[in-house]
């Protein structure tokens, strides 16, 4: 590794599993202090010890005043908040004619609330400093309708796309970044989740001819994250073996 992190703080929520653990991992080898929030309280500390993170913060991310208290904790610990990775998720199949508005909330309620709550409380601390970079985890999904996912879920993603265009406006003026990843079919997480009709269709459409890996989906969440992208902001980086062409 090249240290592309060297000395940076970097949280990473939804750190317990999955694309956020894998992000976890590649930043510590990067050189970067990072703190792994995520709400799984049983299984959060072991993943700090096994990727040798430095802090560990149970968080809900659908509140504010955990948001507020996750930078602060973070800012006591470790000095600053370089960046930020709004990683936690719920991910959900069920079709518009089926789906209980009880379920439609609890999507919208993590992936675009807590997007929002987090996000803007990095962005006060990072305006402070008048440096950052927040990434956004948004999904093709949000791009397309969802196809295999449910309509919740698609639109919850194309919340974060938007989302990640309007922070980045107000930000830019104070120096720091706000962009957005969007993957395709990823061989990890939810991406697990496709029946073997589902995985061999999709396959099929990717010009790559296969599936991404976690890895790859961490290493574009890095450079956003990395002063190697220091005049990007507002933009959508779509990983997805060219299932969608913008």
């Amino acid at each position: 590794m090249s240290g592309r992190l060297e000395g940076k703080v970097v949280v990473v929520t939804g750190a317990a599993g999955g694309l956020g653990l894998t992000c976890c991992r590649m930043f510590v080898a990067e050189g970067a202090r990072v703190v792994l929030a995520d709400m799984n309280a049983d299984e959060l500390e072991r993943c700090r010890a096994d990727v040798g993170g430095s802090l560990a913060v149970v968080v809900d991310v659908t509140s504010e005043s955990d948001a507020s208290m996750l930078v602060s904790r973070t800012v006591e610990a470790l000095g600053s908040l370089d960046a930020i990775v709004v990683a936690a998720g719920l991910h959900q199949t069920t079709q518009i004619d089926a789906i209980e508005t009880d379920e439609w909330d609890r999507v919208q309620a993590v992936n675009v609330r807590g997007a929002f709550v987090v996000s803007r409380a990095a962005l006060r601390e990072m305006i402070v400093r008048e440096r950052g970079s927040v990434v956004m985890l948004g999904s093709i999904a949000g791009q397309v309708g969802g196809v295999q996912s449910g309509a919740g879920y698609a639109t919850s993603k194309a919340a974060v796309i938007g989302m990640t265009k309007a922070l980045a406006r107000y930000a830019g003026p104070h120096g720091v970044r706000v962009n957005c990843v969007n993957p395709g079919f990823i061989e990890s997480g939810m991406g697990l989740e496709k029946t073997p009709d589902e995985r061999e269709k999709t396959i099929a459409a990717t010009p790559l001819g296969r599936a991404g890996t976690a890895e790859e989906v961490a290493e574009a969440i890095l450079w956003l994250a990395s002063d190697a992208s220091s005049f990007v902001t507002g933009a959508q980086l779509d990983v997805n073996g060219g299932l969608l062409m913008a």
